[in-house]
């Protein structure tokens, strides 16, 4: 194919303040498409993965991962087609995952990036789904921090998000779990309900509280929302109980931060809360996409995405949305190619 001269981007235009961020976060540029050097690829992107973790990059503040710069493209998680190639690890064609950023091309060294072989039966988006970085989030936040073991009773807030879904089928198909659901909305609710939750609840409704004190004690908590809920869930924590801490979506935009009060509930309860990076357990991603497959194959893991087409365009508009909560599933940002081929979607 024929590349363009310019590659068009999507830049952080300032630090955002306390609150939601906006169009004005962001600026697009257009640089010169960089000539590729030994050892490295030229990527077309496809499938950009939203997350909210997103939005704690762009504060600048230590953490697990450098925020990203002013001025900087904006940091992303996608995947991409070899359409240009200087090394002998990827050849033209080859599909990859990496940090491509919102951008339309990605160049550099190819050894950062992962050649993907689509099992199956499976989709090419999947490797952003349960076979990607949130399938790895759930699976290890359940089995390594969680230590979820049969017949206990877990709960998922965020239960219809990205990684939230995975969680919740996970302690669905673990032996004779029973499962609390925590989402925001009568859809999502219904939706988790047919899958057999044996809880789900929508925190928006009122008497939410008494309906999650009805629920009984909880051993596992995977948790993605934070604040208030958090305060609930640690009231309702068992001896020995595992808080496994995978984001708190809840308090990344307010202006008014929530103090979490009930912490000594560990204390009393002799139980744990962890937080966790699913980046850490690289080495044993194959573990987890061999498990999280078999349940896909067996019927025990469905997945929906919230797909927003638009290319570029669409960027800044699904992280907006996802945080609004409009998604049921992983947010992905969908290039024009992909929809004029309308593959395995």
């Amino acid at each position: 194919m024929t590349l363009p001269s310019n590659n068009k981007r999507i830049l952080l235009a300032k630090r955002p303040e306390r609150g939601p961020i906006n169009q004005g976060t962001f600026r697009k540029d257009a640089t010169p498409l960089k000539t590729p050097g030994d050892g490295e690829v030229v990527i077309k992107i496809e499938l950009l993965s939203t997350d909210a973790a997103m939005r704690m990059w762009l504060v600048d503040t230590p953490s697990y991962i450098p925020p990203v710069k002013v001025g900087e493209c904006m940091r992303a998680q996608g995947l991409g087609r070899v359409v240009e190639s200087r090394s002998d690890r990827l050849k033209v064609g080859d599909l990859v995952s990496g940090t491509l950023g919102w951008q339309e091309y990605w160049v550099g060294p190819a050894r950062v990036l992962e050649k993907l072989e689509t099992p199956e039966g499976g989709r090419e988006i999947d490797h952003l789904g349960f076979l990607g970085i949130s399938g790895m989030t759930a699976y290890f936040g359940m089995f390594d921090v969680g230590r979820l073991k049969g017949g206990e009773t877990v709960c998922i807030t965020g239960a219809a998000g990205s990684v939230g879904l995975i969680a919740t089928q996970i302690a669905l198909a673990h032996k004779n779990c029973k499962v609390i659901a925590i989402v925001g909305s009568q859809e999502k609710v219904d939706l988790l309900a047919k899958m057999g939750v044996h809880y789900p609840l929508n925190y928006k409704v009122p008497g939410f509280a008494g309906r999650l004190r009805a629920a009984g004690g909880i051993d596992v908590v995977f948790e993605n929302v934070g604040g208030e809920i958090l305060d609930l869930l640690l009231a309702q924590i068992r001896p020995h109980g595992r808080i496994a801490l995978c984001g708190a979506i809840s308090q990344y935009n307010t202006t008014k931060p929530y103090g979490v009060r009930l912490t000594p509930q560990l204390i009393t309860m002799k139980a744990k809360m962890e937080g966790f990076i699913a980046f850490d357990y690289e080495k044993r991603y194959p573990e987890a996409r061999v498990y999280l497959a078999d349940l896909a194959k067996r019927g025990l893991l469905k997945y929906d995405y919230h797909i927003v087409q638009g290319g570029l365009d669409g960027c800044v508009p699904s992280l907006i949305d996802l945080f609004a909560g409009n998604n049921v599933g992983k947010t992905v940002v969908q290039f024009p190619e992909v929809e004029e081929r309308n593959t395995k979607l």
